[in-house]
């Protein structure tokens, strides 16, 4: 019996091979971020937040969220990532990493989960069945020397450090609308910042008021002849 190479099925089937990897990049999780029993000294964290990644992994965008001064949310576009980790063995675990340096302020996040849960993921271009953690868990660590501080706090504190209990749970809800919607990762991400803005967060503000005190300096000086 003899089998004959047939280049046009071949082709078929490569072109569905492609095409279905193709529309599972453009599908991505959403997931809900909340810290728990921070620790240290000097120590504030984001209280929640979201994860957004690629369903088959990648670089994650963070928004995280605080009520510490009024309700703000950050956003860290890019600033981790989602992969499988594979054992030996053939254990497998999702992870979502994170790591942060500016100056002397150093920190990480470290997750974990198994990959125990199926979802079906439609979009208007395909439906994507997939194995996923459903919630990963791990560690918060945060460090700054303060010592490029230009300014001292108030009640004469320097310094901090701390850690914190992370989970990082599927939302299966905004997983199913933003892949039915057809929104991309960048697209995903703006909604939920509408979503937060419409809950009364604002953005994580830089330096306020700089360039009205220069104003004011302005109006204060007068020509004299």
């Amino acid at each position: 019996m003899s089998c004959r190479f047939n280049p046009i099925a071949s082709c078929i089937l490569l072109l569905a091979v492609l095409l279905c990897a193709s529309a599972a990049q453009g599908q991505v999780l959403v997931y809900k971020f909340d810290t728990s029993d921070a620790k240290g000294i000097n120590f504030h964290t984001f209280e929640g937040g979201y994860v957004v990644a690629p369903l088959l992994g990648g670089d994650a965008t963070f928004l995280l969220t605080t009520k510490e001064d009024g309700r703000q949310y950050l956003e860290s576009s890019g600033g981790g990532r989602l992969f499988t980790a594979v054992s030996g063995s053939g254990d497998k675990k999702a992870v979502i990493s994170a790591s942060t340096g500016l100056g002397a302020a150093e920190g990480a996040l470290v997750a974990l989960g198994d990959i125990n849960h199926t979802v079906k993921i439609s979009s208007p271009a395909s439906t994507i069945t997939a194995r996923v953690a459903k919630a990963l868990h791990g560690t918060l660590v945060s460090a700054d020397d303060e010592s490029d501080a230009e300014t001292e706090a108030r009640d004469g504190s320097i310094g901090n450090g701390g850690t914190a209990d992370v989970k990082i749970t599927l939302d299966e809800k905004e997983t199913n609308r933003v892949n039915d919607d057809g929104l991309t990762l960048a697209q995903t991400v703006e909604h939920l910042k509408l979503e937060l803005e419409r809950e009364g967060y604002r953005p994580v503000s830089g330096d306020d008021g700089d360039d009205d005190d220069d104003d004011e300096e302005e109006e204060e000086v007068e020509s004299t002849e």
